[in-house]
């Protein structure tokens, strides 16, 4: 689909954003007050910038007026109840919108909740042709720690662990990468973004980016590539069609290296199904200026054989102050409105 017919397909539509509960102190919320400045209003710009009619409200007030059938017609619903602890509670919103038949934006309850449950999805995983790091006895102190829900990289720590509602596993020494998948409405599938590829100051591949290092933005180095090897590509789009991601999703992973300190010339970093070790799957990732998507997404505006150049390049060409947070929208609409059809 060319983007001018796609731009026309969505014209008009009324994109409602239900975001988190407000005044929550539960743990995971913290970081999502944001939503109030920086990232809600980029999505209500993204809106705008498809010519698209925003209705914005908390998810007490959509839980409310879906209860009492006061919800005004709505094409889309744009999911940004997300960052809790409790994935009940997160599902909330693509629940309903499956009782009302109205497509959610990014994903609907079954992919939500079998992704950010690490302990689901890492079993999953297991079934496939990607490594995912073993579990090990949590008295270790060689092993990681990982929360079963909590994004952000939150609570992730290295070393013996009390706490059994999450995973510990082996340690895999190298690097972070993180590889943000979208929907290509030219070549009308999901298909894989350049990486962002995560790795420390000292070179010291017993590093971690953790929560701390992530929220203070200290000791890493980022650099962005395109994955060149098709089988883990291959792979990984197989296993966002087991689990129904048919929008955006990122998939966080680590690059396993023999050696005692790491490369910094990443590009020369061989990639490939042996040292590829699975992390997580995010099916509601934060879309933010600097974040995987935006870096991904001006690798691809300067790099003429990616698969998304040419669409990127349009939509940049024809928008007016066009955004990461649009094109990934319109992507995202045109992807389950096909999927109607």
């Amino acid at each position: 689909m060319d983007l001018k017919k796609a731009l026309d397909l969505v014209k008009g539509k009324t994109i409602a954003i239900v975001y988190i509960f407000e005044n929550e102190e539960a743990e995971g919320y913290k970081h999502f007050y944001i939503w109030k400045n920086e990232i809600l209003t980029n999505w209500i710009s993204a809106i705008y910038q498809l010519n698209c009619i925003p209705y914005i409200m908390d998810l007490r007030t959509f839980m409310y007026k879906s209860s009492n059938n006061s919800l005004p017609q709505i094409d889309f619903i744009l999911n940004l109840n997300n960052g809790c602890f409790n994935l009940s509670t997160m599902s909330l919103v693509p629940s309903i919108c499956s009782f009302l038949n109205i497509p959610c934006v990014p994903c609907n309850s079954i992919t939500m909740l079998s992704c950010e449950n690490k302990l689901i999805s890492n079993n999953i995983i297991r079934n496939t042709h990607i490594n995912v790091p073993k579990d090990i006895d949590n008295h270790s102190d060689v092993g990681i720690y990982r929360p079963k829900s909590l994004g952000n990289s939150m609570g992730i720590k290295i070393g013996r662990s009390c706490n059994n509602e999450g995973l510990f596993q082996e340690f895999i020494p190298g690097y972070d990468i993180t590889i943000p998948f979208l929907f290509n409405i030219e070549k009308k599938k999901m298909e894989a973004m350049p990486a962002t590829v995560y790795l420390p100051d000292s070179l010291d591949p017993t590093w971690i980016y953790n929560e701390k290092t992530k929220f203070n933005d200290e000791g890493f180095i980022t650099t962005n590539l395109d994955i060149k090897n098709n089988h883990i590509i291959n792979e990984l789009i197989k296993i966002l069609k087991v689990f129904e991601v048919n929008t955006f999703a990122r998939i966080d992973a680590r690059i396993k290296t023999r050696n005692k300190k790491l490369n910094k010339n990443i590009n020369n970093i061989e990639i490939s199904l042996e040292n590829f070790y699975f992390i997580e799957i995010n099916s509601m990732p934060t879309i933010e200026v600097g974040d995987g998507f935006d870096l991904a997404l001006n690798y691809i505006l300067n790099s003429p054989t990616n698969t998304f150049y040419n669409c990127a390049r349009e939509y940049y060409n024809i928008i007016s102050n066009p955004t990461v947070n649009g094109f990934i929208l319109l992507n995202s609409m045109i992807s389950l409105i096909t999927s109607k059809c």
